[in-house]
């Protein structure tokens, strides 16, 4: 018998909450749980200090490539599909060569 999947995905609900609100375009307010700890002095640890990169989400936000791009990227593309077009073609033509040659012969 095969085992039951649990229809909960195995994450903490904070992480689950904030996955879901970057995918509506919202922002969460910092949980202060998750601040790095002051030391004695209050300064934050190195990793706190480092700056958050602010990455914009959705698809209007996304770059979108001109057409000379996508042709100097994809140039080779355009010459497997020819080469793949032939050597269907050339496929046909055998199968069709095949059956008006090899099938007239068979008797019943």
């Amino acid at each position: 018998m095969a085992k039951k999947r649990s229809s909960r995905p195995n994450l903490p609900m904070e992480t689950l909450e904030r996955a879901r609100a970057e995918l509506r375009g919202d922002t969460l307010p910092v949980n202060p749980a998750a601040v790095a700890p002051m030391d004695g002095n209050g300064v934050a640890s190195a990793l706190a200090a480092r700056p958050k990169v602010v990455r914009p989400s959705g698809v209007a936000s996304r770059r979108i490539p001109t057409e000379e791009e996508l042709n100097r990227e994809y140039k080779f593309v355009v010459g497997d599909l020819r080469r793949l077009l032939v050597l269907a073609g050339l496929c046909i033509l055998l199968v069709v060569v095949v059956s008006l040659v090899v099938l007239p012969a068979i008797p019943l």
